[in-house]
């Protein structure tokens, strides 16, 4: 028992010795100072919970403190007028009123767009509407027209003349507004006369005979334009009546 006492004895001594020499290190180190035993001391006076409190406290006043400035701001600045408001509340209604107005006009410009397409769109369905029709009525003049026995009878005694005769029947016709009939007629003669029929054409008149020639081309497929062969007739034929005219006066005759 002494023994054991002894041991305890000289380890306390030990443990003041260490931290005598540990104080003596402090101060001749220039780290220990009253004011920092006391800054320690104070340390570990409170508890950590207390300190937990101390500071959750010191958060909620410093929140109050902010709120009271912000309200004290809020209340030294100069109360609004009524004709203040006033002037706020209607600037913003004009601001969502130009709002509007943009987006009234975007919707007006779109729906202008959109009428003007379908116009066109109806404009161009009227015309192909038209182009059928007349494409339809021309078709059944032509059926009409070959298998009529009174054309074939006239296609017949047209065939039995001379080819410069049988052109000038046709010339006649042009003149008298009747190509489509010219044209018929050229169609369904027979090849050969039909050529030298054309000959006797281009003789004259090579645009003429030019224009016959397409309008044999697209029969039945395109409708022809109105009066395109009648005015060349009428103009060929009046360069032919110039020219009869200076050869009566004598002069002579241009070729042909």
């Amino acid at each position: 028992m002494k023994t054991i006492w002894n041991i305890v004895a000289a380890m306390a001594i030990v443990n003041v010795l260490a931290l005598a020499g540990a104080l003596a290190w402090l101060k001749s180190t220039d780290r220990l100072s009253r004011d920092r035993i006391v800054a320690v001391r104070e340390r570990f006076i409170k508890t950590v919970s207390q300190e937990d409190a101390e500071k959750a406290a010191a958060q909620v006043e410093a929140k109050m403190k902010d709120a009271d400035a912000a309200q004290a701001m809020k209340m030294a600045e100069p109360p609004t007028t009524a004709a203040e408001k006033i002037a706020d509340q209607q600037f913003k209604d004009d601001q969502r009123l130009q709002v509007l107005l943009r987006q009234q006009q975007e919707l007006d410009n779109l729906r202008t767009g959109l009428m003007s397409q379908i116009a066109k769109l109806e404009e161009r369905e009227k015309r192909l509407e038209a182009d059928r029709k007349a494409f339809a009525a021309e078709r059944k003049k032509i059926a009409e027209t070959d298998g009529d026995k009174q054309f074939l009878l006239a296609l017949a005694t047209l065939e039995g003349q001379k080819p410069k005769d049988a052109k000038q029947v046709l010339r006649a016709m042009l003149d008298q507004k009747q190509s489509d009939q010219v044209v018929a007629y050229l169609a369904k003669m027979e090849e050969g006369k039909r050529s030298k029929v054309m000959a006797e054409f281009v003789k004259d008149d090579a645009a003429l005979a030019a224009e016959l020639l397409e309008r044999l081309r697209t029969r039945g497929i395109v409708v022809p334009p109105a009066g395109s062969l009648t005015q060349a007739a009428a103009h060929e034929s009046t360069g032919s009546a110039a020219t009869d005219g200076a050869f009566a006066n004598g002069l002579p005759r241009a070729p042909r």
